[in-house]
């Protein structure tokens, strides 16, 4: 759920990106369930107008390509650029949130028609307006469980090379730590620190490659043990995959399993 500070801040947006007033914007917003995206598209289709020309859009990515990179697309070097022009800091995950955005088919690439259609459905059609986006996303994703997984499960798609369907496992966990960790949500209950526990798991006693299910099913185990972190939802007899159930008995034995023995008594 969006916190009051959160809806102040997109409201601003929505303002700056569509020039409408504060009511216009409060109200197109909870329409949309604080979407900012689908709140700007919904806005400039109600009032007959385009969310922004694709012309100034396909100008600025081709700002961006170079004569080597293939018609539609950047590559490393226009992709990197562009990021920094954004004033995305490259070695957290503001860089996830950006590639999400604008749909970034894999790391270090843009394809024009998905650039075009994500800052057109958001109504930024300018630097300066996709910069203060998703410098804004950057700051509720430790707080927005949608947004949040909207990112993580993007990241899998993004990640992987076109012709696997798994993460290698050096890659994933660095993939782990960047969104489980500040700007993205941090893993850590009062007694453990989940995303530290998972990492040591993982380079100890895991050595297969990350598939889809195992990516969503850390999310999901994520999601759960921040909301009770005496992993009561688990049992043996439980559908948590294989990984999840020796991780479960790992951080057990490491933490001591302080909180079942307290419930034991």
């Amino acid at each position: 759920m969006t916190t009051k500070t959160g809806q102040k801040a997109l409201i601003s947006q929505f303002i700056s990106f569509t020039g409408a007033n504060e009511k216009v914007a409060s109200r197109a917003l909870k329409a949309a369930n604080w979407k900012l995206d689908q709140a700007c598209d919904s806005y400039f289709t109600s009032i007959g107008a385009p969310s922004k020309g694709d012309d100034n859009l396909s100008k600025l990515f081709e700002k961006y390509r170079v004569p080597t990179d293939d018609e539609g697309l950047t590559t490393v070097d226009g992709t990197m650029r562009y990021l920094v022009d954004l004033g995305v800091e490259l070695e957290n995950a503001e860089l996830l949130v950006a590639l999400e955005i604008i749909q970034a088919p894999a790391l270090g690439e843009m394809s024009k028609d998905s650039f075009v259609d994500a800052w057109k459905k958001i109504g930024a059609d300018t630097l300066s307006k996709q910069k203060s986006y998703v410098a804004g996303q950057a700051k509720l994703l430790s707080t927005d469980m949608a947004l949040f997984k909207r990112v993580y499960k993007y990241v899998f798609v993004c990640a992987k090379e076109r012709s696997q369907k798994a993460l290698p496992l050096e890659n994933a966990i660095v993939y782990w730590q960047l969104l489980f960790e500040p700007p993205g949500m941090k893993w850590a209950t009062p007694s453990t620190n989940w995303i530290k526990l998972w990492v040591d798991f993982l380079t100890t006693k895991w050595t297969k490659s990350v598939n889809k299910d195992m990516w969503n099913q850390t999310a999901h185990f994520f999601e759960k043990s921040m909301q009770d972190e005496t992993l009561s939802f688990w049992s043996e007899d439980g559908a948590w995959p294989g990984v999840i159930d020796q991780f479960v008995e790992y951080a057990k034995k490491e933490r001591g399993d302080v909180p079942d023995t307290m419930e034991t008594d």
